[in-house]
This record gives C-alpha cells, sequence and structure tokens, in this order.
C-alpha cells in the first residue's frame, strides 16, 4: 500500500532562488540544502512541492533523490513555467508544450513520473489546448495528478468546477479570503485535494514592523495588531502563523518553506509540541481581526502596486 502524503508539504522555492520578504539569508549551498530535506524526510514530511519556475529548485532536488534513492519512495509536485506558451512562437501545439515541459521537469528531477503537475499561470486552465495536454501526460503515466496554482478567490472556485485533482491555494492569518466563499466545501464535494501555500505571507508576518519596506505602510497597523495578539497570548508569530495553518485551515495539505535548517526544526518543533488549549485563546481573535484585509495587504503581487 502507498504510504499517505504528509500533511506537510516541504516548498523548495528557497532552495533555488533568494525569495521572500523577510529572506535575510543567502542562497543555501546543496549541501545546506540536503541537510534540509534529510531532516524533513526523518520527520516524516515525503511530500515536496516545486517548480520550473524556481530557479535551480528542481536540480537541488533531483540530485537529492538521485543520490538518496528516492524515485518512487516520495511524493513530489512540480508546475509548468509561468507563461510559457509565450516562449514557442513556431506554432508548436499547446498540448504538446505540456509534454515538453513535463519531461524537462522530469529529467531535472531525475524522475519517470510525478505525483503532481500544476499550471503555474492560473488563467491557461481555461485553454482546452492545455488541459488536453495535461490529461494526455496523466494517461501517458507521466503524472498522477493534475492541477493549478491560483492566486484569488475567483480562480480557486472555477479551478474546482474544473475536473483537475489538486489546487493550490494562499492561505495565512492575513488571508481567509476563501473562508467567505463556498471552496472548500466545493473542493471536497468534486474531490479536489487542497494544497494551502504561504503560511507566512513570504515572511511578511514574520517581521518586525519598523522593517517593513517604505512601499508597504498600509500594512503596518496590521502587523502591529499581529504582534500584540501573540504578545498577549504568549506565542511567536511563527507559531501563531504556522499553527494557524496547519490546524485551522481546511486544507489537506499545507506548503511552508524555511532558509535554513534551524528554521525547520523550529517549525517541525512548533507542530510536534503543539497543544490545542493553546488554539482556544487567540485564534477566534485573528480570525476576526484579519477577516477582511485590503486586496493589497494579502497578494504579494500587489505590493509595489497599490498606494496609499
Amino acid at each position: 500500500m502507498e504510504p499517505k502524503k504528509s500533511k506537510l508539504v516541504f516548498g523548495t522555492v528557497q532552495l533555488g532562488m533568494k525569495y521572500g520578504i523577510n529572506n535575510t539569508h543567502n542562497q543555501p549551498t546543496r549541501e545546506e540544502s540536503f541537510l534540509m530535506l534529510d531532516a524533513a524526510l526523518a520527520t516524516g514530511i515525503n511530500t515536496f512541492d516545486v517548480a520550473y519556475g524556481y530557479g535551480e529548485a528542481e536540480d537541488v532536488l533531483g540530485e537529492w533523490i538521485q543520490t538518496r534513492s528516492l524515485a518512487g519512495k516520495i511524493y513530489v509536485i512540480s508546475k509548468m513555467r509561468p507563461h510559457v506558451l509565450n516562449e514557442y512562437p513556431d506554432g508548436t501545439k499547446a498540448s504538446d508544450i505540456v509534454q515538453i515541459e513535463l519531461e524537462k521537469s522530469l529529467k531535472r528531477l531525475h524522475l519517470d513520473s510525478l505525483d503532481g503537475y500544476l499550471l503555474h499561470t492560473p488563467h491557461y486552465i481555461y485553454l482546452n489546448n492545455v488541459m488536453d495536454g495535461l490529461r494526455k501526460v496523466q494517461s501517458m503515466g507521466l503524472v498522477k495528478n493534475i492541477g493549478v496554482s491560483v492566486y484569488d478567490e475567483a480562480e480557486a472556485l472555477q479551478a474546482v468546477e474544473l475536473g483537475v485533482d489538486y489546487v493550490q491555494v494562499p492561505y495565512n492569518i492575513f488571508d481567509q479570503r476563501l473562508d467567505a466563499t463556498d471552496f472548500f466545501e466545493l473542493a471536497q464535494k468534486n474531490n479536489v485535494t487542497i494544497f494551502a501555500r504561504s503560511p507566512f505571507l513570504q515572511g511578511l508576518l514574520l517581521m518586525q514592523p519598523d522593517r517593513l519596506p517604505k512601499h508597504l505602510p498600509y500594512i503596518r497597523p496590521y502587523l502591529e495588531k499581529f504582534i500584540e495578539v501573540t504578545k498577549r497570548e504568549n506565542i511567536s508569530p511563527l507559531e501563531a502563523s504556522l499553527v494557524f495553518a496547519e490546524k485551522h485551515c481546511p486544507a489537506e495539505h499545507i506548503v511552508f518553506g524555511v532558509d535554513t535548517l534551524s528554521q525547520l526544526q523550529e517549525d517541525l518543533a512548533i507542530v510536534k509540541n503543539f497543544t490545542p488549549t493553546k488554539e482556544s485563546n487567540w485564534i477566534s481573535e485573528v480570525e476576526d481581526c484579519f477577516r477582511n484585509i485590503n486586496r493589497g495587504a494579502v497578494n504579494p503581487s500587489l505590493w509595489s502596486k497599490i498606494k496609499r
């Protein structure tokens, strides 16, 4: 019998590129990356999220898989390059592009097939030729589950109605947009597995207000309130962010990333040592405080565009 996928999914973007608003570390070396991946696997995390667009991440993860002989023993979900159709002006059919791109990822990952392959450009899900391509590679056995990574409510709601297996969505203390919809109920009804990413909102939830970039002044009051709650309840912003996602979010899987081995160890200790009695003191308050935050504060793609 196949082992069950871990609820926590190791996100590998930081292994391939400098990522996150609060990242003060250099990109980890291969040795450092392998230590993090080893530690995650040793604690029961057997599912890994990557993408062609994450710099060297597929190469790093692939080398680790190869050196540890892990092909067929772990679950890997990757994503097609964003806006990749624009890079084939020669008339190559979209359905063929999907296969070409997937095979590139498989080569980098040293795998014959993936557990999941997602579109990294949400509107591609509306293109019949692209969806035909995903279904073709699925029928070929190159991937078990197909899906899409989305950014807003409309995309998420459409995705769970379009016959995909996996949908990846943003979800965190500041970004509770999907709770105001019937997204999670529809996903369950349609047998769609949900992966929730960004529990730390690219590190923003772990920042001190005076370290916010100058173009994000509208986020400061929210961050100050969040810190106030965590101090009063004697929990760290890291603990609050991770527990809110891991214990409160209805998604089956939580995708999280780290910059260092010590961060990973701290995250895993928080989940392991969590006690439900600690949750009741603050969970309803953060739900109420941050349920309707300005979209510009919760969507990183808008951080440089919203002016106040």
